[in-house]
């Protein structure tokens, strides 16, 4: 079965918003077992509206999924647009217009002529209840093709996707696609691809795609059959071993925290070119409080020292960017915190304060247990953002090896 969707609005293609809504219908729909075979996004006109309706019929799809252009204003022009596509008629509601006024006072807001285009409904389809908002879906059918059209506000959207629609999708799912994540950190793509090679070609029978991202690359692969998807799962995970961190979407620090409260292990972090990202990141989830102690962000020289009891002469002969540099304050941060590990970060974010012999995207990486301390070198590129998620990422996918 195959699925397209449609996105109605000129802020999305000004860059003013960001087209969360196609993501989000995407990913729920890939979920359910669908392809979603062509995506587009259109200004709210009539001309650009109807235009990409035609092209998206071309490739007969089962379903259309619209989004957008259904609110009270006068730029709004996607229902009438829509209804005169489908030729038919605007019916006005008058018993869920009454809903809307007392919903309205309640609420103390003023009801406004323009509130009233929310109470449309077409003479001849159907209609799509909201249970959050005002503005209503439809449901039409052109050329065997099923259209749903849903306003374009993501809590609005996703209600009436998840009471209405996707329910309706999982009842006919019959062969659905099954798919498998293998979600990888360390190594691009290429290097990927060339390692699994003699297992992807093989007569498998799997898509294979590789999603690549400043965290890693996901591995995504899919089948009708659970049987060959398996069969090629293991034994992608038997070649990458160790560079697969997960098979779900699960973050990698989500991940390490899980495991550390189950060892009754505990962990302290010692950061500079990150400014407190790793810190960040792992007390972004619930239980960190077990597992992580604290930590420190020593981005000076003078901190360095302060904080953490590095030498200055160490400094000066090494400087702050060196391994042995990051080796004391992992050891000294572990101590400090009392922790079993302990995590220290030093580089060049960029994008000054590189040199010659330490370019900009040069980083160690120190992780400190009780029985002996590594530090790992990381050249990456001259982006301080994504410098700095690279390092994040680096350091816990290096502690989680560590444990």
């Amino acid at each position: 079965m195959n699925i397209s969707v449609l996105s109605i609005g000129d802020e999305i293609l000004s860059g003013d918003t960001v087209n969360t809504n196609s993501t989000w219908i995407c990913q729920k729909i890939t979920e359910l077992g669908f392809d979603v075979v062509r995506q587009v996004t259109c200004q709210d006109n009539k001309k650009e509206i109807i235009s990409s309706i035609s092209f998206l019929l071309e490739s007969s799809p089962n379903y259309v999924i619209v989004t957008g252009g259904l609110g009270p204003t006068e730029d709004d022009i996607t229902r009438k647009v829509l209804f005169d596509y489908f030729d038919v008629q605007e019916i006005f509601d008058e018993k869920y217009w009454q809903k809307l006024v007392l919903k309205y006072k309640k609420l103390d807001i003023e009801v406004l002529d323009s509130n009233r285009s929310q109470a449309l409904i077409p003479s001849d389809g159907g209609f799509l209840p909201n249970p959050i908002g005002s503005a209503r879906g439809y449901s039409f059918i052109k050329k065997n093709t099923k259209f749903f059209i849903l306003p374009g506000v993501p809590s609005e959207m996703k209600g009436i996707m998840n009471e209405t629609i996707l329910v309706e999708l999982q009842k006919i799912v019959t062969k659905p696609i099954l798919r498998k994540l293998i979600r990888t950190t360390g190594y691009p793509e290429s290097v990927l691809a060339h390692k699994i090679k003699k297992i992807t070609d093989l007569n498998h029978g799997c898509k294979i795609g590789y999603y690549p991202s400043v965290y890693g690359v996901d591995i995504r692969i899919s089948n009708t059959s659970s049987v060959l998807l398996e069969k090629f799962f293991i034994g992608i995970q038997n070649i990458l071993g160790d560079i697969c961190f997960s098979d779900t979407k699960i973050p990698i620090e989500h991940l390490i925290i899980k495991k550390l409260s189950l060892m009754n292990k505990t962990v302290s972090i010692a950061e500079s070119c990150t400014g407190g990202l790793l810190g960040h990141r792992i007390t972004n989830i619930p239980m960190a409080s077990k597992v992580f102690n604290g930590g420190l962000i020593t981005y000076s020289n003078e901190s360095k020292s302060h904080l953490l009891g590095i030498p200055k002469n160490l400094i000066d002969d090494h400087g702050a960017v060196s391994e042995i540099v990051a080796r004391k304050m992992s050891e000294e941060v572990k101590k400090r915190f009392e922790t079993d590990y302990g995590i220290s970060i030093t580089g060049i974010a960029g994008p000054g304060g590189g040199t010659k012999e330490k370019p900009v995207g040069t980083v160690f990486i120190g992780i400190s247990s009780i029985n002996s301390t590594k530090v790992y070198k990381y050249m990456f590129g001259k982006d301080r953002e994504k410098n700095k998620l690279k390092t994040s990422q680096a350091a816990f996918n290096m502690l989680r090896l560590s444990i």
